[in-house]
Protein backbone atom coordinates (compact mmCIF):
# COMPACT_ATOMS: atom_id res chain seq x y z
CA UNK A 1 0.00 0.00 0.00
CA UNK A 2 1.24 3.47 -0.85
CA UNK A 3 2.08 6.24 1.60
CA UNK A 4 -0.04 9.28 2.48
CA UNK A 5 -0.31 11.91 -0.24
CA UNK A 6 -0.93 15.57 -0.66
CA UNK A 7 -9.13 19.13 9.28
CA UNK A 8 -11.15 20.05 13.69
CA UNK A 9 -11.64 16.87 15.60
CA UNK A 10 -14.96 15.22 14.81
CA UNK A 11 -16.74 13.58 17.73
CA UNK A 12 -16.40 13.98 21.51
CA UNK A 13 -13.18 15.36 22.93
CA UNK A 14 -14.14 15.77 26.58
CA UNK A 15 -12.97 12.18 26.94
CA UNK A 16 -9.37 13.39 26.90
CA UNK A 17 -9.85 14.09 30.60
CA UNK A 18 -12.00 11.12 31.51
CA UNK A 19 -13.51 8.08 29.91
CA UNK A 20 -14.20 4.56 30.68
CA UNK A 21 -15.22 -1.70 32.53
CA UNK A 22 -15.01 -5.21 31.38
CA UNK A 23 -14.14 -8.70 32.57
CA UNK A 24 -10.88 -9.46 34.31
CA UNK A 25 -7.90 -9.81 31.91
CA UNK A 26 -5.61 -12.59 33.04
CA UNK A 27 -2.68 -10.22 33.62
CA UNK A 28 -4.46 -8.36 36.45
CA UNK A 29 -4.49 -9.76 40.00
CA UNK A 30 -6.92 -9.03 42.83
CA UNK A 31 -4.09 -7.59 44.93
CA UNK A 32 -0.73 -6.08 44.08
CA UNK A 33 2.68 -7.19 45.38
CA UNK A 34 2.14 -5.19 48.54
CA UNK A 35 -1.19 -6.88 49.16
CA UNK A 36 -3.19 -3.76 48.26
CA UNK A 37 -6.46 -4.24 46.37
CA UNK A 38 -6.35 -3.60 42.65
CA UNK A 39 -9.41 -1.77 41.32
CA UNK A 40 -11.69 -3.68 38.94
CA UNK A 41 -10.61 -3.42 35.30
CA UNK A 42 -12.06 -0.65 33.18
CA UNK A 43 -14.55 -0.95 30.40
CA UNK A 44 -13.70 0.74 27.09
CA UNK A 45 -17.08 2.03 25.89
CA UNK A 46 -18.06 3.01 22.36
CA UNK A 47 -17.67 6.62 21.30
CA UNK A 48 -14.66 7.67 23.37
CA UNK A 49 -11.55 8.98 21.65
CA UNK A 50 -9.10 7.66 24.24
CA UNK A 51 -9.58 4.79 26.67
CA UNK A 52 -9.57 5.60 30.38
CA UNK A 53 -6.41 5.96 32.38
CA UNK A 54 -8.36 4.63 35.35
CA UNK A 55 -6.78 3.40 38.61
CA UNK A 56 -6.85 -0.19 37.33
CA UNK A 57 -5.26 0.67 33.98
CA UNK A 58 -2.60 2.90 35.54
CA UNK A 59 -1.78 0.23 38.15
CA UNK A 60 -1.47 -2.46 35.50
CA UNK A 61 0.62 -0.43 33.05
CA UNK A 62 2.82 1.00 35.79
CA UNK A 63 3.69 -2.54 36.82
CA UNK A 64 4.67 -3.29 33.21
CA UNK A 65 6.95 -0.25 33.11
CA UNK A 66 8.43 -0.93 36.55
CA UNK A 67 9.59 -4.34 35.35
CA UNK A 68 10.73 -2.98 31.98
CA UNK A 69 14.27 -2.01 31.01
CA UNK A 70 12.91 0.04 28.10
CA UNK A 71 13.80 3.69 27.66
CA UNK A 72 10.84 5.68 28.94
CA UNK A 73 11.24 8.38 26.28
CA UNK A 74 11.40 5.99 23.34
CA UNK A 75 8.57 4.36 21.39
CA UNK A 76 8.45 1.95 18.46
CA UNK A 77 6.19 2.10 15.43
CA UNK A 78 4.33 -1.12 14.57
CA UNK A 79 2.05 -1.39 11.54
CA UNK A 80 1.53 -1.38 7.80
CA UNK A 81 1.98 1.25 5.08
CA UNK A 82 -0.15 3.81 6.93
CA UNK A 83 2.51 3.63 9.66
CA UNK A 84 5.46 3.44 7.26
CA UNK A 85 4.32 6.70 5.64
CA UNK A 86 6.97 9.42 6.32
CA UNK A 87 4.16 11.90 6.99
CA UNK A 88 3.20 9.88 10.08
CA UNK A 89 4.95 11.45 13.10
CA UNK A 90 8.26 12.13 11.30
CA UNK A 91 7.67 15.89 11.27
CA UNK A 92 7.49 16.01 15.07
CA UNK A 93 11.26 15.44 15.02
CA UNK A 94 11.76 18.74 13.19
CA UNK A 95 10.56 22.33 13.34
CA UNK A 96 7.61 22.29 10.93
CA UNK A 97 5.17 21.90 13.81
CA UNK A 98 2.07 23.97 14.54
CA UNK A 99 0.19 22.57 17.54
CA UNK A 100 -2.32 25.44 17.63
CA UNK A 101 -4.88 24.70 20.40
CA UNK A 102 -2.95 21.52 21.31
CA UNK A 103 0.08 23.46 22.54
CA UNK A 104 -0.30 21.88 25.99
CA UNK A 105 1.09 18.61 24.64
CA UNK A 106 4.35 20.18 23.46
CA UNK A 107 6.20 18.78 26.55
CA UNK A 108 5.34 15.30 25.31
CA UNK A 109 6.74 16.02 21.85
CA UNK A 110 9.90 17.32 23.53
CA UNK A 111 10.05 14.28 25.83
CA UNK A 112 9.95 11.71 23.03
CA UNK A 113 12.25 13.80 20.85
CA UNK A 114 15.15 13.98 23.29
CA UNK A 115 16.71 10.53 22.83
CA UNK A 116 18.34 9.46 19.57
CA UNK A 117 17.59 5.89 18.55
CA UNK A 118 20.09 6.07 15.69
CA UNK A 119 22.71 8.53 14.52
CA UNK A 120 20.15 11.02 13.17
CA UNK A 121 16.74 9.83 14.31
CA UNK A 122 14.45 9.90 17.33
CA UNK A 123 11.39 7.73 17.81
CA UNK A 124 9.36 10.10 15.66
CA UNK A 125 11.33 9.75 12.43
CA UNK A 126 13.01 6.35 12.77
CA UNK A 127 12.43 3.80 10.00
CA UNK A 128 10.96 0.94 12.00
CA UNK A 129 11.82 -2.74 11.56
CA UNK A 130 8.29 -3.57 12.72
CA UNK A 131 6.35 -1.57 10.12
CA UNK A 132 6.22 -2.61 6.47
CA UNK A 133 4.02 -1.86 3.44
CA UNK A 134 1.34 -4.51 2.89
CA UNK A 135 1.62 -6.13 6.30
CA UNK A 136 -1.21 -7.81 8.17
CA UNK A 137 -1.00 -8.21 11.94
CA UNK A 138 0.49 -11.70 11.72
CA UNK A 139 3.57 -10.45 9.85
CA UNK A 140 4.83 -8.52 12.88
CA UNK A 141 5.04 -11.69 14.99
CA UNK A 142 6.29 -14.08 12.30
CA UNK A 143 9.77 -15.59 12.23
CA UNK A 144 12.48 -15.82 14.84
CA UNK A 145 13.35 -13.25 15.91
CA UNK A 146 10.10 -11.56 14.96
CA UNK A 147 10.11 -8.02 13.51
CA UNK A 148 8.80 -6.74 16.85
CA UNK A 149 11.63 -8.46 18.71
CA UNK A 150 14.14 -7.01 16.25
CA UNK A 151 12.83 -3.45 16.68
CA UNK A 152 12.67 -3.70 20.46
CA UNK A 153 16.22 -5.05 20.51
CA UNK A 154 17.39 -2.21 18.26
CA UNK A 155 15.92 0.78 20.15
CA UNK A 156 14.84 -0.55 23.60
CA UNK A 157 11.50 1.31 23.77
CA UNK A 158 9.06 1.45 26.67
CA UNK A 159 6.10 2.18 24.38
CA UNK A 160 4.85 1.18 20.92
CA UNK A 161 2.30 2.83 18.64
CA UNK A 162 0.36 0.00 16.95
CA UNK A 163 -2.13 -0.01 14.09
CA UNK A 164 -3.15 -3.06 12.04
CA UNK A 165 -6.34 -4.11 10.32
CA UNK A 166 -6.60 -2.43 6.93
CA UNK A 167 -4.85 -5.34 5.19
CA UNK A 168 -6.63 -7.88 7.44
CA UNK A 169 -10.15 -6.74 6.51
CA UNK A 170 -12.25 -9.47 4.93
CA UNK A 171 -15.46 -11.30 5.78
CA UNK A 172 -13.51 -14.43 6.74
CA UNK A 173 -10.51 -12.80 8.38
CA UNK A 174 -11.93 -11.64 11.71
CA UNK A 175 -10.78 -14.56 13.88
CA UNK A 176 -7.27 -14.63 12.42
CA UNK A 177 -6.98 -10.88 12.94
CA UNK A 178 -8.14 -11.04 16.56
CA UNK A 179 -5.71 -13.86 17.35
CA UNK A 180 -2.79 -12.11 15.63
CA UNK A 181 -3.55 -8.73 17.18
CA UNK A 182 -3.57 -10.36 20.61
CA UNK A 183 -0.25 -11.92 19.65
CA UNK A 184 1.19 -8.51 18.78
CA UNK A 185 -0.03 -7.00 22.05
CA UNK A 186 1.15 -9.93 24.17
CA UNK A 187 4.57 -10.02 22.55
CA UNK A 188 5.07 -6.33 23.27
CA UNK A 189 3.86 -6.66 26.87
CA UNK A 190 6.12 -9.66 27.33
CA UNK A 191 9.06 -7.51 26.23
CA UNK A 192 8.14 -4.79 28.74
CA UNK A 193 6.64 -2.49 26.09
CA UNK A 194 3.28 -0.76 26.57
CA UNK A 195 1.29 -0.87 23.29
CA UNK A 196 -0.84 2.14 22.31
CA UNK A 197 -3.49 0.54 20.09
CA UNK A 198 -5.25 2.46 17.30
CA UNK A 199 -8.36 1.79 15.27
CA UNK A 200 -8.09 1.82 11.49
CA UNK A 201 -9.51 4.46 9.13
CA UNK A 202 -12.63 4.06 7.01
CA UNK A 203 -12.35 2.59 3.52
CA UNK A 204 -13.28 5.00 0.75
CA UNK A 205 -12.34 2.55 -2.00
CA UNK A 206 -15.05 -0.04 -1.38
CA UNK A 207 -18.46 0.15 0.28
CA UNK A 208 -18.19 -3.57 1.05
CA UNK A 209 -14.87 -3.17 2.83
CA UNK A 210 -16.00 0.00 4.59
CA UNK A 211 -19.00 -1.87 6.02
CA UNK A 212 -16.57 -4.29 7.71
CA UNK A 213 -14.38 -1.61 9.30
CA UNK A 214 -16.61 -1.08 12.38
CA UNK A 215 -16.27 -4.79 13.18
CA UNK A 216 -12.51 -4.66 12.75
CA UNK A 217 -12.39 -1.67 15.06
CA UNK A 218 -14.62 -3.46 17.57
CA UNK A 219 -12.00 -6.23 17.68
CA UNK A 220 -9.28 -3.65 18.31
CA UNK A 221 -11.27 -2.11 21.16
CA UNK A 222 -12.06 -5.56 22.61
CA UNK A 223 -8.38 -6.58 22.62
CA UNK A 224 -7.36 -3.27 24.19
CA UNK A 225 -9.97 -3.67 26.91
CA UNK A 226 -9.03 -7.33 27.47
CA UNK A 227 -5.39 -6.40 28.06
CA UNK A 228 -6.18 -3.00 29.66
CA UNK A 229 -3.82 -1.09 27.37
CA UNK A 230 -4.22 2.42 25.86
CA UNK A 231 -6.63 2.66 22.95
CA UNK A 232 -7.24 5.55 20.55
CA UNK A 233 -10.17 5.72 18.13
CA UNK A 234 -8.52 7.23 15.06
CA UNK A 235 -11.53 6.16 12.94
CA UNK A 236 -13.75 8.53 14.91
CA UNK A 237 -11.70 11.57 13.92
CA UNK A 238 -12.20 10.86 10.19
CA UNK A 239 -15.88 9.97 9.82
CA UNK A 240 -17.06 13.57 9.42
CA UNK A 241 -14.29 14.74 7.09
CA UNK A 242 -14.61 15.18 3.32
CA UNK A 243 -13.76 11.79 1.74
CA UNK A 244 -12.86 10.65 5.28
CA UNK A 245 -9.66 12.70 5.04
CA UNK A 246 -8.25 10.05 2.70
CA UNK A 247 -6.16 10.28 -0.45
CA UNK A 248 -7.50 9.48 -3.90
CA UNK A 249 -7.05 5.73 -3.44
CA UNK A 250 -9.65 5.81 -0.64
CA UNK A 251 -7.34 3.83 1.66
CA UNK A 252 -4.44 6.00 2.80
CA UNK A 253 -4.75 9.20 4.84
CA UNK A 254 -4.10 12.46 3.01
CA UNK A 255 -1.63 15.02 4.37
CA UNK A 256 -2.17 18.78 4.47
CA UNK A 257 -0.45 20.55 1.56
CA UNK A 258 3.24 21.29 1.92
CA UNK A 259 3.29 18.61 3.19
CA UNK A 260 2.61 19.89 6.69
CA UNK A 261 1.68 16.72 8.56
CA UNK A 262 2.33 18.21 12.00
CA UNK A 263 0.14 21.26 11.57
CA UNK A 264 -2.85 20.85 13.86
CA UNK A 265 -4.73 23.94 12.73
CA UNK A 266 -8.43 23.66 11.75
CA UNK A 267 -7.70 23.64 7.97
CA UNK A 268 -4.95 21.03 8.39
CA UNK A 269 -7.19 18.80 10.52
CA UNK A 270 -9.43 18.25 7.52
CA UNK A 271 -6.74 15.73 6.44
CA UNK A 272 -6.33 12.20 7.69
CA UNK A 273 -2.55 12.24 8.26
CA UNK A 274 -2.81 15.34 10.41
CA UNK A 275 -5.62 13.81 12.43
CA UNK A 276 -3.54 10.68 13.06
CA UNK A 277 -0.54 12.75 14.10
CA UNK A 278 -2.78 14.63 16.52
CA UNK A 279 -4.52 11.63 18.11
CA UNK A 280 -1.23 9.71 18.38
CA UNK A 281 0.58 12.57 20.11
CA UNK A 282 -2.41 12.85 22.44
CA UNK A 283 -2.10 9.14 23.25
CA UNK A 284 1.64 9.47 23.91
CA UNK A 285 0.88 12.50 26.08
CA UNK A 286 -1.61 10.52 28.15
CA UNK A 287 0.91 7.71 28.57
CA UNK A 288 3.62 10.13 29.69
CA UNK A 289 1.40 12.07 32.10
CA UNK A 290 -0.39 9.16 33.78
CA UNK A 291 2.36 6.53 33.75
CA UNK A 292 5.52 8.58 34.10
CA UNK A 293 4.49 11.93 35.61
CA UNK A 294 2.06 10.39 38.13
CA UNK A 295 -0.99 12.42 37.10
CA UNK A 296 -4.09 11.51 39.12
CA UNK A 297 -5.84 8.59 37.39
CA UNK A 298 -9.14 9.24 35.66
CA UNK A 299 -12.43 8.06 37.02
CA UNK A 300 -13.40 4.70 35.54
CA UNK A 301 -16.74 4.60 33.77
CA UNK A 302 -19.58 2.43 35.08
CA UNK A 303 -19.28 -1.30 34.58
CA UNK A 304 -21.88 -3.18 32.59
CA UNK A 305 -25.22 -3.59 34.33
CA UNK A 306 -26.22 -7.19 35.05
CA UNK A 307 -24.67 -10.35 36.44
CA UNK A 308 -24.78 -12.29 33.17
CA UNK A 309 -27.54 -14.74 34.12
CA UNK A 310 -30.88 -15.34 32.42
CA UNK A 311 -32.64 -13.54 35.27
CA UNK A 312 -30.08 -10.70 35.36
CA UNK A 313 -28.34 -10.46 31.96
CA UNK A 314 -25.53 -8.08 31.10
CA UNK A 315 -26.94 -5.01 29.38
CA UNK A 316 -25.73 -4.20 25.86
CA UNK A 317 -26.03 -0.44 26.15
CA UNK A 318 -24.98 0.72 22.68
CA UNK A 319 -23.76 -0.68 19.36
CA UNK A 320 -21.02 -1.36 18.45
CA UNK A 321 -20.56 -3.27 21.71
CA UNK A 322 -17.60 -5.22 23.05
CA UNK A 323 -17.06 -7.25 26.19
CA UNK A 324 -14.59 -9.77 27.49
CA UNK A 325 -15.75 -12.54 29.76
CA UNK A 326 -14.84 -15.93 31.15
CA UNK A 327 -17.41 -18.69 31.52
CA UNK A 328 -15.29 -20.33 34.24
CA UNK A 329 -16.30 -17.35 36.37
CA UNK A 330 -20.02 -17.89 35.74
CA UNK A 331 -22.23 -19.71 38.24
CA UNK A 332 -25.13 -19.89 35.77
CA UNK A 333 -25.77 -23.26 34.09
CA UNK A 334 -29.47 -22.93 33.44
CA UNK A 335 -29.49 -23.91 29.75
CA UNK A 336 -28.34 -27.38 28.70
CA UNK A 337 -29.89 -27.77 25.24
CA UNK A 338 -31.57 -24.97 23.27
CA UNK A 339 -34.70 -25.60 21.23
CA UNK A 340 -32.96 -24.25 18.07
CA UNK A 341 -30.19 -26.90 18.10
CA UNK A 342 -29.14 -30.27 19.52
CA UNK A 343 -25.64 -29.44 20.80
CA UNK A 344 -24.79 -30.06 24.44
CA UNK A 345 -24.46 -26.60 26.02
CA UNK A 346 -24.62 -27.78 29.64
CA UNK A 347 -21.51 -25.84 30.64
CA UNK A 348 -21.70 -22.39 32.27
CA UNK A 349 -23.16 -19.49 30.27
CA UNK A 350 -23.02 -15.69 30.32
CA UNK A 351 -26.16 -13.95 29.06
CA UNK A 352 -26.57 -10.51 27.48
CA UNK A 353 -29.66 -8.50 26.60
CA UNK A 354 -30.15 -6.00 23.78
CA UNK A 355 -33.10 -3.67 23.21
CA UNK A 356 -33.66 -2.39 19.67
CA UNK A 357 -35.83 0.62 18.87
CA UNK A 358 -35.78 0.05 15.10
CA UNK A 359 -35.45 -2.89 12.73
CA UNK A 360 -31.74 -3.80 12.75
CA UNK A 361 -29.46 -6.42 11.27
CA UNK A 362 -27.31 -7.48 14.21
CA UNK A 363 -24.06 -9.42 13.91
CA UNK A 364 -22.43 -10.97 16.97
CA UNK A 365 -19.05 -12.69 16.96
CA UNK A 366 -17.16 -14.47 19.71
CA UNK A 367 -13.38 -14.93 19.91
CA UNK A 368 -11.98 -17.45 22.36
CA UNK A 369 -8.80 -18.33 24.20
CA UNK A 370 -6.99 -21.51 23.17
CA UNK A 371 -8.89 -24.64 24.18
CA UNK A 372 -12.12 -22.76 24.88
CA UNK A 373 -15.36 -23.57 23.03
CA UNK A 374 -18.33 -21.30 23.64
CA UNK A 375 -21.29 -20.90 21.31
CA UNK A 376 -23.76 -18.10 20.56
CA UNK A 377 -27.52 -18.37 20.89
CA UNK A 378 -30.07 -15.66 19.96
CA UNK A 379 -33.20 -15.69 22.10
CA UNK A 380 -36.51 -13.82 22.09
CA UNK A 381 -37.09 -14.62 25.78
CA UNK A 382 -34.59 -15.31 28.59
CA UNK A 383 -34.72 -19.10 28.49
CA UNK A 384 -33.51 -21.97 26.29
CA UNK A 385 -36.96 -22.65 24.82
CA UNK A 386 -37.02 -19.34 22.93
CA UNK A 387 -33.88 -19.71 20.82
CA UNK A 388 -34.24 -18.73 17.16
CA UNK A 389 -30.63 -18.94 15.98
CA UNK A 390 -27.39 -20.60 17.07
CA UNK A 391 -23.78 -20.75 15.83
CA UNK A 392 -20.37 -21.48 17.26
CA UNK A 393 -18.72 -18.19 16.16
CA UNK A 394 -21.10 -15.82 14.37
CA UNK A 395 -24.75 -14.88 14.56
CA UNK A 396 -26.37 -12.53 12.04
CA UNK A 397 -30.02 -11.77 12.75
CA UNK A 398 -32.51 -9.38 11.19
CA UNK A 399 -34.43 -8.21 14.24
CA UNK A 400 -37.50 -6.06 14.67
CA UNK A 401 -37.83 -3.54 17.51
CA UNK A 402 -37.90 -5.32 20.86
CA UNK A 403 -35.75 -6.90 23.54
CA UNK A 404 -33.53 -9.89 22.78
CA UNK A 405 -30.98 -12.07 24.54
CA UNK A 406 -27.59 -13.47 23.51
CA UNK A 407 -26.27 -16.46 25.43
CA UNK A 408 -22.55 -17.20 25.33
CA UNK A 409 -22.72 -20.82 26.44
CA UNK A 410 -20.03 -23.42 27.05
CA UNK A 411 -20.03 -26.36 24.66
CA UNK A 412 -19.61 -29.83 26.16
CA UNK A 413 -17.74 -32.38 24.03
CA UNK A 414 -17.88 -36.08 24.98
CA UNK A 415 -18.95 -35.07 28.46
CA UNK A 416 -16.12 -32.55 28.87
CA UNK A 417 -17.05 -28.84 29.10
CA UNK A 418 -14.72 -26.31 27.47
CA UNK A 419 -15.23 -23.07 29.41
CA UNK A 420 -12.89 -20.09 29.48
CA UNK A 421 -12.11 -16.61 28.25
CA UNK A 422 -13.69 -14.91 25.26
CA UNK A 423 -14.17 -11.54 23.56
CA UNK A 424 -17.65 -10.66 22.26
CA UNK A 425 -18.43 -8.04 19.60
CA UNK A 426 -21.95 -7.01 18.60
CA UNK A 427 -22.49 -4.55 15.73
CA UNK A 428 -25.32 -3.19 13.62
CA UNK A 429 -24.73 -4.25 10.02
CA UNK A 430 -25.14 -1.35 7.54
Amino acid sequence: MAACTGGEIIGPRADLAQVPDGGVPPDLSPVDDAGMPIPPPSRYPAGVLHSPMSPAVVSHLSSVLTASTGQKDVFAKVGDSITVDPNFLDCYAGTDVMLDTDAAIEPTRTWFNQTAVSATNTSFNRTSLSATIGWSAGAAIAGSPTPIQQEVSAINPAFAVVMFGTNDTSMTGFWTFEKNLRGVVDQLLGLGVVPLLSTIPPRGDSATMNALVPEMNAIIRAVAQYRQIPYMDYWQTLTGLPQYGLAGDGIHPQVYSGPHGCWLTPPALQYGCNQRNRVTLESLDRARRFLLAQATPEKAPPSLTGAGTFSDPRQIDVLPFVDDGDTTQSTSMQANVYNCATQDESGPEIVYTLTLTAATTVRARVYTDTGVDVDLQWLTQPDATHCTSRNDKTLEVVAQPGTYFISVDTFVSAGVPKPGGYRLTVVAVP
